[in-house]
C-alpha cells in the first residue's frame, strides 16, 4: 500500500467488502477468502521494487488457503516479500 492515497483507500474498501460478504455468508457452506499480496514481481512495473514477491509464492499460497479442509475457514492472507517496508 502506499500511505495516503487513494490506491490505499480503495485496498481497505475491498478489505472491508470481504469481511461482509463473509459474515453474510455464514452457515451458507460459502467461504470467502480475501488475498493481499504487496508487491508483485510482474511486467506491470516500469521499474521494479527492491522488495518483490514472485507471482509462484502468491500463486502457491492461493493454492494453501484453498485446500484447507471444510470445516477451516481462512478468511485473509496477507503477503509480502521480506524486506518491503509497507
Amino acid at each position: 500500500m502506499y500511505p495516503g492515497n487513494l490506491y490505499t483507500a480503495t485496498k481497505w474498501a475491498v478489505t472491508g467488502y470481504a469481511e461482509s460478504l463473509r459474515q453474510q455468508l455464514v452457515g451458507t457452506g460459502v467461504r470467502v477468502l480475501h488475498i493481499a499480496p504487496g508487491h508483485v514481481d510482474t511486467p506491470l512495473w516500469k521499474d521494479a521494487p527492491d522488495a518483490a514477491i514472485a507471482p509462484e509464492s502468491v500463486a502457491g499460497t492461493m493454492l494453501w488457503a484453498l485446500a484447507q479442509p471444510p470445516g477451516v475457514d481462512v478468511s485473509e492472507v496477507m503477503i509480502r516479500a521480506t524486506g518491503q517496508e509497507f
